[in-house]
């Protein structure tokens, strides 16, 4: 008895401490005009201050702040194209909500490579479905940001780490479900060379986002990127040959290895583009494709001398298969998503954001996992939904239809149907009017006939008659008188 009477309790403890009818926010990541920069800068869409100054804000998963550059940044940063890179300046002194926090501790502990000074502020989460449509916003007033005066990366950014204060604050306030979110990063910026748009959504995900089996993955608190997962394959495949596949990690297809290696640990990581493999790996990339050293994007991703049209398979150790297409594998300019790696490097390997272009991720750091699944790169319909903390996200079941319904041919049908009858109206309508037209000049005609003919008949009436005209001379007459 007291064992179910335990378990009822913490049952309505669990029940009481979520609240899952909360909508979630969902924050669009696009490529907009920010404040104080002369072009337009991908991000996710906040503004800070009273009155707002908006920005574009990268989204990390390492970092715990949402931070904002001063305009003092450029000057003590090594970032190339700064001043076109920061998502955007903020003037603190302009706002009339910020207050600077002196003695506030950073969340980060050193793993920031931005310095400056904390304040609190009223930060903008914008709702923006489409881009011809207007924002609504959700305010999030007093809540921690960070000015960034000096640094070597981009500043903008919002910190979605294990102790991300705006989901603190978010949760805390009872305005999502919980300390849950997700993320597609999409692929509209530069080093990308794509057009599709990404989102943020806080305390729920975009059901209309992603397809097929969802994969969960325990966080590792002790890394500065809590998501992390093991690897046990990669693949190569040439588009024109199907079942010309290469793994590197075949000892045979490459003989320099000796034996298979075995399976690696990979953070999931936003902080850079190119995914950074195993030296082994990498070296047996480099000899299957011809690639060498590059520096173009200033991330050190190799470079092919020659073009290659296929696919390269990512085989997580549950059997998760995420697949870089042709055009993610190789850009226009023979650049790859593969950084170089040195023999005797001891930093941790990454699947990044060229990983994230393909995959849609769902973070629940109240219970400490997160959740991934294939992206759908361009979705006609958004459908955030909540994230309740301890459940499992759902993708959006499309309706099964036959082939009239998904070709619209009973559309097509009912639209050719209607257009005819519509057609057999008009030409109905056109021929009536012709008619009645006609027969209106009929009657005329008939009745000008009439008219003329009863002329005619009174000329001929007035022809017959005769009269004697007036004598020409008379002869007086005169009486006599008797």
């Amino acid at each position: 008895m007291a064992s179910i009477l335990v378990a009822a309790v913490l049952l309505a403890q669990s029940t009481v401490a979520f609240n899952c009818s909360r909508a979630p926010i969902y924050v669009d990541i696009h490529r907009r005009a920010v404040h104080d920069s002369p072009v337009f800068q991908y991000g996710s869409f906040i503004g800070v201050g009273t009155p707002a100054q908006n920005h574009s804000l990268w989204p990390s998963l390492s970092q715990n702040h949402t931070s904002f550059a001063s305009h003092a940044y450029c000057g003590n940063s090594t970032l190339a194209k700064c001043d076109t890179s920061t998502g955007g300046f903020f003037k603190s002194e302009d706002s009339t909500s910020f207050s600077q926090m002196k003695d506030f501790r950073t969340l980060d502990n050193g793993n920031s490579s931005v310095k400056g000074f904390f304040g609190e502020d009223t930060l903008r989460l914008y709702t923006h479905y489409f881009e011809t449509d207007g924002a609504s916003q959700t305010l999030l007033e007093k809540s921690t940001v960070k000015v960034a005066e000096e640094g070597s990366t981009t500043p903008g950014i919002v910190g979605m780490g294990l102790s991300s204060t705006v989901l603190r604050d978010l949760a805390g306030r009872d305005m999502i479900a919980g300390k849950t979110y997700s993320l597609y990063i999409g692929q509209g910026f530069d080093r990308a060379g794509g057009l599709v748009n990404g989102s943020n959504t806080f305390g729920g995900y975009d059901s209309g986002r992603f397809t097929g089996d969802v994969h969960k993955y325990p966080m590792d608190t002790t890394k500065m990127n809590p998501m992390s997962v093991r690897v046990k394959d990669i693949v190569l495949t040439e588009t024109a040959n199907p079942k010309s596949n290469t793994s590197l990690f075949d000892p045979v297809a490459f003989p320099s290895m000796g034996s298979r290696p075995s399976s690696f640990t990979a953070e999931i990581t936003t902080d850079q583009y190119p995914l950074s493999l195993p030296y082994e790996i990498t070296q047996n990339f480099i000899k299957r494709l011809d690639a060498q050293k590059d520096n173009y994007w200033g991330d050190r991703s190799l470079k092919l001398k020659n073009a290659f049209n296929g696919t390269l398979s990512i085989v997580l150790e549950d059997g998760f298969t995420i697949t870089l297409p042709a055009e993610v594998l190789a850009n226009q300019s023979n650049i790859t998503p593969i950084q170089e790696r040195s023999k005797d490097s001891t930093a941790p390997f990454y699947l990044s954001v060229a990983f994230l272009s393909q995959v849609y991720l769902m973070a629940d750091f109240d219970s400490q996992n997160f959740y991934l699944a294939k992206a759908i790169q361009k979705n006609n319909a958004v459908m955030p939904v909540p994230f309740c903390p301890k459940s499992t996200p759902v993708a959006y079941e499309r309706p099964n239809q036959n082939a009239w319904k998904r070709h619209g041919l009973i559309g097509a049908v009912i639209g050719g149907v209607l257009g005819g009858m519509g057609i057999a109206i008009c030409v109905y309508c056109f021929v009536l009017g012709c008619r009645r037209k006609m027969s209106e000049k009929r009657a005329e005609r008939e009745l000008e006939k009439g008219r003329r003919a009863k002329i005619e008949q009174m000329e001929i009436e007035e022809g017959g008659m005769k009269f004697d005209p007036p004598p020409k001379s008379a002869t007086p007459f005169f009486w006599k008188k008797r």
